[in-house]
Parts: C-alpha cells; structure tokens; sequence
C-alpha cells in the first residue's frame, strides 16, 4: 500500500471510530492531547503521524490492539514456483478468484516454511 493510501486508510479508521463513539475532534485531540486541526489532517490522510500518537489514539479510541487502526498488510505477489504448484493441482484460475489464489499459496507456503526446534 503507497504512503498516502496507507495514511488515508488509517484517518479514515480513526474517523469512524471516533464518530462511533460520539467524540468530536476537539474531545479526541485533547484525549491525546494533540491539536483538533492535527485530529482533522490525520483523518484525512493529510499528515504523518508518530508512533507514540498512534498509539494515544488507539487508547483514546478504546481499541484493544493498535493494529485495529491499521489497514490490512497487501498480499504477497506469487512466485512462479507457486503458480506451478497451483496450476499442477488443477487450481486454475477459473476455480479460484485472485484472493483465493493468494490465500492458497500462503498457506502452502508456511506449510513449507521449516519449523522451529524440528531436525
């Protein structure tokens, strides 16, 4: 995910949380005591923001993990020793969508991955 894509997603999460919880942004920016102008520029994408207020945030916002602020991590492309393996398997294309492709190969691939404390 780009930077701005990434930061737009992340104003939008605190946006709707705080609109969910019936907060203004003045009263969530003095919960993380930032500025309400700061509250307005993160939900909209418009500024960076430091790890220690992603944090304040995601308490302000009673979310019980961080990551629940941050949007999912984009799938892995698939190598070409995978899509092998899925097309000698019959799982073409027209059975499985992209996502689906993508959830098979990681699984295959962490099912390949060599196990901790294994010989």
């Amino acid at each position: 995910m780009a930077g701005e894509a990434l930061y737009k997603s992340f104003g939008s999460a605190v946006s709707t949380r705080r609109k969910a919880l019936g907060l203004t942004q003045a009263e969530l920016a003095g919960k993380v005591k930032m500025s309400r102008a700061s509250i307005a520029n993160i939900e909209s994408g418009r500024q960076n923001i430091l790890l220690h207020h992603v944090y304040a945030l995601a308490a302000a916002l009673d979310f019980t993990k961080v990551a629940e602020l941050l949007p999912p991590m984009p799938q892995k492309p698939l190598g070409e020793g995978l899509k092998m393996m899925l097309s000698n398997q019959a799982l073409s294309k027209q059975t499985l969508s992209q996502h689906a492709e993508a959830q098979v190969a990681d699984l295959i691939t962490t099912a390949l991955q060599p196990r901790r404390g294994k010989a």
